[in-house]
C-alpha cells in the first residue's frame, strides 16, 4: 500500500524531503497516481545543484561526449515515465512502495555508519520506535534509489552503470577514481555472469591473461610501493590469488618480491576475525590476537610483515547487532598501521566491486586510513585439467 507523501517527509531531511517535493510535482505533472523512483531520478536530475547529476558526470563513458549521453538518460527516462499510464488525482501522488523501500533501506545503512550506530541505539532505548528519529540524508537516498531495479535498467540504457554513480558520490573528488575511463567502463571480472572468453563477442581490455606467478608478482609490486601499498584483490579469482601469493611467500619464493622487499612475512588472522564475528568470541580474545600481532611486527626481520585478512565479503555480511563487532576489527587494523607504520601492511580479497562499495560505504575513509590499492584480478585460465575458479 502507498505511503502518503506527508508520513514519507518525516523520514527525511530537509534536503532530502525537498527532493522527495519534487518527485512528487514530476508525478502530479504527469498525472501518474504514485510517486515512484523514477519521479525521483527526474527530480533530482533537473534540481540545480544535483548531488545525482553531478555524479553521473564524473561516472559517465568517456567514449561518448557528456551531452549525448546525458541527452540519452534524458530520452530513457522520457520513454519509462510515458508508459506509466496517467490519472485523475485530487491529493498529491503517494509514495510508491518501492521508494518506500529505499528511505526504508536508507534508515538501515545510516543506522549501520559506526559514528551513528551509538546515538541510535540510545534513540531506540528511549522511544518505542526508531523511525522518527531517522532521518535520511539525500546521499543516502540516492544510493538507495540506484539500487532499483528499474532505475539501473533506466541509466543501463543510457550507458550508465549504477556502481559507478555509487562510487561517485560515495567518493566526490574525481582524483580518488584510480580507474581510466578512456577505453570505456571499467570492467571487473565479477560482473560477468559467463566467465568463459570463448563465449564473449567483447574485446577484453586488457593485454592478456595473468597467470598465478604473473598475478603474484602484481600484488608484490603493490606491496612495494611508497604509497598505496595495501593491496585489496577484486574479482571472482581474487580469494583464489591471495590464498596463491601466501603460499609461495610462506613457502619461501621471494623471486616475486621486489628486491626491496624480499623476505617479507605473512601471517593470517582470516580465521581469527570470522571466529570473532560468527561464535561472539570475548573481545579480550581478539584483542590479544592483535597484540601478538603487534609483537611479531616489533621482532619481524627484513621487509615487515603483511597481515592477511582474508575476504572482505565478512565485513559485510553482519546484521546490525553486529556492526560494533566489525567496527572493532577494522579499528585495530587501523591501529596497528598507525602504530607500526612502513613496517606492517594489510592485504585482502573481494569478489566483486559491489561488495567493496558497501564496506566503502560504511567506513568512508577506510581507503585512506588503510592505504588501500585496489588490484583487479584477471585470470580466466586456471591450470589445465582444472575447473574454472567461482565467485565465493
Amino acid at each position: 500500500m502507498p505511503t502518503s507523501v506527508s508520513l514519507a517527509r518525516q523520514c527525511l531531511t530537509p534536503e532530502a524531503a525537498h527532493a522527495l517535493d519534487e518527485a512528487v510535482g514530476v508525478a502530479r505533472r504527469r498525472g501518474h497516481a504514485q510517486t515512484t523512483s523514477l519521479h525521483a531520478v527526474s527530480a533530482m536530475l533537473s534540481l540545480p545543484s544535483s548531488l545525482l547529476r553531478d555524479a553521473c558526470a564524473r561516472a559517465r563513458n568517456s567514449a561518448y561526449s557528456a551531452r549525448l549521453q546525458f541527452k540519452a538518460l534524458e530520452l530513457c527516462l522520457s520513454v519509462s515515465l510515458d508508459r506509466v499510464p496517467s490519472t485523475q488525482l485530487a491529493d498529491d501522488p503517494p509514495v510508491s512502495n518501492s521508494l518506500m523501500a529505499a528511505i526504508k533501506r536508507s534508515q538501515a545503512n545510516q543506522r549501520r555508519q559506526p559514528e551513528n550506530f551509538q546515538l541510535y541505539q540510545q534513540l531506540q532505548q528511549q522511544s518505542s520506535s526508531s523511525i522518527s528519529c531517522i532521518k535520511v540524508e539525500l546521499q543516502h537516498l540516492i544510493l538507495s534509489i540506484l539500487d532499483d531495479p528499474v532505475v539501473s535498467r533506466v541509466f543501463g540504457e543510457a550507458g550508465f552503470r549504477s556502481c559507478d554513480i555509487k562510487l561517485a558520490i560515495v567518493r566526490p573528488l574525481p582524483q580518488l577514481l584510480r580507474y581510466s575511463r578512456s577505453r570505456g567502463p571499467p570492467l571487473f571480472l565479477c560482473n560477468f555472469i559467463d566467465s568463459d572468453p570463448s563465449r564473449r563477442s567483447f574485446s577484453f581490455p586488457y593485454s592478456g591473461f595473468f597467470t598465478g606467478d604473473e598475478n603474484c608478482k602484481r600484488i608484490g609490486e603493490v606491496l612495494g610501493r611508497g604509497k598505496g601499498r595495501n593491496p585489496l584483490l577484486v574479482g571472482v579469482c581474487a580469494y583464489d590469488a591471495l590464498q596463491s601469493f601466501t603460499e609461495m611467500v610462506e613457502k619461501g619464493r621471494y623471486n616475486i618480491l621486489p628486491v626491496e622487499i624480499s623476505g617479507l612475512s605473512i601471517i593470517c588472522i582470516e580465521k581469527d576475525v570470522l571466529r570473532f564475528f560468527n561464535e561472539n568470541c570475548d573481545q579480550g580474545l581478539m584483542n590479544s590476537r592483535f597484540e601478538e600481532v603487534g609483537v611479531l611486527v616489533q621482532h619481524c626481520l627484513g621487509a615487515g610483515l603483511v597481515v592477511n585478512f582474508g575476504d572482505l565479503k565478512v565485513f559485510i555480511d553482519r546484521d546490525d547487532a553486529s556492526v560494533g563487532v566489525v567496527s572493532y576489527v577494522v579499528s585495530q587494523l587501523t591501529r596497528l598501521l598507525e602504530i607500526h607504520g612502513g613496517k606492517v601492511r594489510l592485504m585482502g580479497a573481494v569478489s566483486s566491486y559491489e561488495t567493496y562499495l558497501k564496506f566503502l560505504n560504511r567506513y568512508p575513509s577506510i581507503e585512506k586510513d588503510w592505504d588501500l590499492q585496489l588490484l583487479p584480478i584477471t585470470s580466466l585460465r586456471p591450470p589445465m585439467g582444472e575447473p574454472y575458479a567461482r565467485s565465493r
